[in-house]
């Protein structure tokens, strides 16, 4: 297996531009006056030859040509007769300047392929056109007829024929697009994890790399196993299969395919492939432990369904054993991994309704990271229990403001009676935001009593006015309450 950096056009930027506009005015009678030319010189040009670069080995691909077609059309007013004719020229005259490149894909689903892949890992349309250099109304099109079929598949599972065309009659668009997008929705059920594979998809473009997504998927699944203990070489030893004297026992690159998972390349070539890894922010070297690589938010989220079931499998099995210290090992999974693997562990025991978890969440409060912190406040907010209820009670006095925002939020969805005078206290919080969710959150309570210090709130004239409100709403509910317990 190797890697390549993807290759980019050779540098013909001004010579392409100046192949353009002889195009333009000589072989399509362009522009004559100066307004109209001194618009073709500064915008036309300069956004086709970006789509260009940007499309380079599409430069054969006939879908390509469509979407380029359909950018002079919507874009920049040609008629569509006249743009389809000089969309095939100024392709012709980039291969001709650019030449063609070496990963030239001609397959007409693979713009397509690029378009819905961002459009539903969560990219807007501004964004998609900014990365592809594709018309904003040729996007909005392929991607609501994908939405419209998404909701159709639903109800028909796998289309007949008959069914497609009766879609197309309605929608618009050609049959062969139409297969695309039937194809496109249906590797969600066919193959595993392939959210996480469009992700890594769009990283290797992004980042300019040609290897395999599911390659990328491992190697950060390996490092996640030993960040904080490796620095770029020793993890570039472990890749290339060589045996370093730290590395001892039972560990997961002898037992899984982490270890010597590049075994057969170069060494010169997996520093690369770090390098730019490091270059793009995906991989990073702690800032504590000098030198030792970590993954990033961003590599983190391709490796979740591979690792937090079995680490939420390992918390719970750890808890539920008699050992002496099953609370120090179980909270040293938590402690000891990658926040944002960490937040999914705590959202997964929380799916799997087990209460339990609360003790170590308990155990471990401000020794990790805030955001992870944030995750077990909204846990105990879900979960509740006594331990719950002793967490929360000591958050909500925390320097943070944030974590006192939350923990109103969390008091409020557990909704426990013993909450009244912490909330009550809460609601002399110097963060306006805090005393809102505090009010909020005694409405949840639906405990009378408050009603006189909603009063004082609603009556300060130095109280903000969303607090105010707030309070209103929670006076309403209070009074329905008395009103209830009186009958």
């Amino acid at each position: 297996m190797d890697i390549k950096v993807q290759p980019r056009p050779m540098e013909g930027e001004g010579n392409l531009a100046e192949a353009l506009e002889k195009l333009f005015i000589d072989e399509w009678g362009g522009p004559k006056n100066p307004l109209a030319l001194a618009y073709l010189r500064g915008t036309v040009i300069p956004d086709l030859i970006h789509c260009i670069k940007k499309n380079w080995i599409f430069l054969e691909n006939k879908t390509f040509q469509e979407i380029l077609s359909s950018k002079l059309n919507t874009q920049f007013a040609y008629p569509p007769a006249f743009a389809d004719g000089l969309a095939g020229e100024i392709l012709d005259c980039a291969k001709h300047v650019l030449g063609t490149s070496p990963l030239a894909n001609p397959h007409p689903w693979q713009p397509w392929e690029i378009i819905l892949r961002m459009f539903t890992i969560g990219y807007g349309l501004p964004e998609i056109v900014q990365r592809t250099g594709y018309p904003e109304a040729y996007l909005n099109v392929i991607c609501k007829r994908y939405h419209v079929l998404q909701k159709a598949l639903e109800l028909l599972g796998k289309p007949s024929e008959e069914q497609l065309y009766s879609f197309l009659e309605k929608n618009g668009g050609s049959l062969y697009l139409i297969r695309f997008m039937v194809d496109f929705q249906n590797r969600f059920h066919v193959c595993k994890n392939y959210y996480e594979q469009l992700h890594a998809q769009q990283i290797i473009m992004d980042v300019e790399l040609n290897i395999d997504p599911d390659l990328l998927i491992r190697l950060f699944e390996g490092l996640f196993e030993v960040e904080r203990m490796v620095s770029q070489e020793r993890y570039t030893d472990l890749l290339k299969g060589a045996k370093t004297a730290w590395l001892t026992g039972e560990s997961y690159y002898t037992k899984t395919k982490g270890y010597g998972l590049l075994h057969d390349w170069p060494k010169k070539q997996i520093v690369t492939l770090l390098d730019r890894l490091q270059e793009c922010n995906l991989i990073l070297q702690d800032s504590i432990h000098e030198h030792q690589l970590t993954l990033s938010e961003q590599a983190a989220r391709l490796i979740l369904p591979q690792v937090v079931p079995l680490l939420a499998d390992e918390v719970q099995n750890i808890l539920r054993s008699k050992a002496r210290d099953k609370i120090s090992r179980s909270t040293a999974i938590l402690q000891g991994k990658n926040p944002e693997v960490t937040v999914h562990i705590i959202k997964e025991l929380v799916r799997r309704q087990d209460p339990s978890v609360i003790i170590c969440f308990k155990a471990l409060q401000r020794r990790v990271p805030k955001k992870v912190f944030l995750q077990i406040i909204w846990a105990c907010g879900q979960l509740g229990g006594k331990d719950a209820i002793s967490l929360l009670c000591k958050a909500i006095l925390d320097r943070d403001s944030l974590v006192r925002l939350r923990t109103c939020q969390a008091m409020g969805q557990m909704a426990e009676p013993s909450f009244y005078f912490c909330l009550i206290g809460a609601l002399g919080d110097p963060e306006v935001m805090v005393r809102e969710q505090a009010v909020r959150a005694l409405g949840n309570l639906k405990m009378p009593s408050a009603l006189k210090h909603l009063e004082h709130l609603i009556n300060n004239p130095g109280e903000e006015p969303q607090v105010q409100r707030a309070a209103r709403d929670t006076r309403l509910i209070l009074l329905q309450e008395k009103n209830l317990e009186k009958n």
